[in-house]
């Protein structure tokens, strides 16, 4: 779990995995909505804070912008929130988009932190190898179904040291040829067979490049709202991993599901953002 605090001037939200990290978080970006109560003249430096009467007047300029950061950061203390998940935001019942390459730390950063919180997990992943490493390395015990679902066949030999004999995993192989509505009818019956009622579901896709630069933008329109629904039923969050600069066909996909996506995540210098 994590800590998280949201901006009630705009719709930024921050998670952080230690607590002590919030202080730069809030502080930067109070900073950067109030940058006015910060001035400079005759070789000193002053700030006005916004909330209340304190003033101060330093020559030290890094002295007094962290100063400051540190003041602001003291009035939205009381408003950040210790235990939270990312999925909150949306009940766990939704579609994130997460700004991340698929096969990156920052994206493994992520999927870890939803994996942790389900009871099954089902991941679409041209890299099952690197997801069953960041799993076994990030958690501190598996969920107790994994479904992990991959166009090539796993190898062993990258994971040598993973104990599979005591995890609840299935890898299932798919035909590189099949069709997106094969592959979410895939998905679906593996929820079919291994969802438990009142579980959570984390159900990762990154794959969506590579569904993009196959098949055409309703096709691949289609692939994921059909998934997003089948989920719903079930209940749980799809997880979308994006890079925009993958495909051409990318941002165009992605403006057709504006309003199928319910939240948008990236990893900034470790911690999890939600821009407005």
């Amino acid at each position: 779990m994590v800590s998280r605090w949201a901006c009630d001037r705009c719709g930024f939200v921050a998670w952080t995995r230690d607590p002590s990290e919030m202080a730069e978080v809030t502080g930067s970006h109070l900073l950067a909505h109030h940058s006015d109560a910060l001035s400079q003249s005759d070789f000193r430096v002053s700030w006005d804070c916004p909330y209340c009467a304190t003033a101060k007047t330093a020559y030290d300029t890094d002295g007094a912008v962290a100063e400051f950061k540190t003041h602001l950061h003291e009035h939205v203390a009381d408003r950040i929130a210790g235990g939270a998940h990312v999925a909150d935001r949306v009940g766990w019942d939704g579609v994130v988009r997460v700004d991340a390459a698929a096969a990156g730390d920052e994206a493994d950063a992520l999927r870890t932190h939803f994996h942790d919180a389900a009871g099954l997990v089902v991941a679409v992943t041209p890299t099952p190898e690197r997801l069953v490493r960041a799993l076994d390395e990030a958690l501190g015990a598996w969920p107790r179904r994994a479904v992990i679902v991959s166009t090539g066949e796993y190898d062993f030999e990258a994971t040598p040291d993973v104990d599979f004999e005591g995890r609840n995993v299935e890898i299932v192989e798919l035909d590189p040829r099949l069709s997106p509505a094969e592959v979410g009818e895939t998905v679906s019956r593996i929820l079919d067979d291994n969802h438990e009622p009142g579980e959570r579901v984390s159900l990762e896709v990154s794959v969506f490049h590579q569904i993009v630069a196959s098949f055409d933008v309703e096709r691949a329109v289609a692939f994921v709202r059909m998934l997003a629904a089948r989920l719903a039923d079930a209940g749980g969050v799809l997880q979308l991993y994006v890079d925009a600069d993958a495909d051409p066909n990318v941002a165009t996909v992605l403006n057709f599901l504006d309003e199928t996506i319910d939240l948008r995540v990236a990893v900034d210098d470790g911690r999890f953002v939600r821009r407005p």
